[in-house]
């Protein structure tokens, strides 16, 4: 059961507190791994499409080769390597075995950081305070989630930057 701070108001136990932080990491993970998978799902299928079409090619230029009448075949000879085309742009423009990576790694980094926090091992020391080590879990957690979303925006940026048309610098004409 999920809780909602109020304003103004504030989870001061240790056990609350844990609840709250535990069904956030579960949020996180969750969504991090449906992203993934969708993420993964497109990738495959454009790469699947694009070598499917590129390998229908050679046999529809034999096969118009051999009816040079057929409107249809003279068609779709050229139709199905554009759709192979639009089909790799479209696997690069959208990032997705990127964002795969991402997700995974986002997801796997934080059920790691949980399950040292759960055995009290690598930071999360036995002789620290449950409200110490609590602490740490979600500053850790946080810090994972900023920095995917770091690189995501980054990826995102750079992406756009380098479509950008660049302005040459402005040379002085010589007379």
């Amino acid at each position: 059961m999920s809780q909602t701070l109020q304003p103004g108001s504030a989870i001061t136990s240790v056990a609350d507190r844990r609840q709250l932080a535990l069904d956030r990491i579960d949020e996180l993970t969750a969504d991090a791994d449906a992203r993934a998978a969708r993420a993964w799902r497109n990738y495959y299928a454009l790469q699947i499409l694009t070598v499917a079409l590129a390998a229908i090619t050679p046999c529809l230029i034999f096969l118009a080769k051999d009816n040079p009448k057929n409107e249809i075949l003279n068609w779709l000879q050229l139709f199905f390597p554009a759709l192979a085309a639009v089909s790799a742009g479209a696997s690069h423009i959208f990032r997705w075995r990127e964002d795969g990576v991402r997700c995974t790694q986002l997801a796997e980094s934080i059920r790691s950081e949980v399950w040292k926090y759960e055995t009290r091992t690598a930071g999360y020391r036995p002789d620290q305070s449950d409200d110490q080590a609590l602490d740490q879990l979600v500053t850790h957690v946080d810090v994972f989630n900023l920095q995917s979303v770091s690189r995501w925006a980054s990826a995102a940026l750079t992406e756009t930057a380098a479509s950008a048309p660049q302005a040459s610098p402005a040379r002085a004409e010589s007379s």
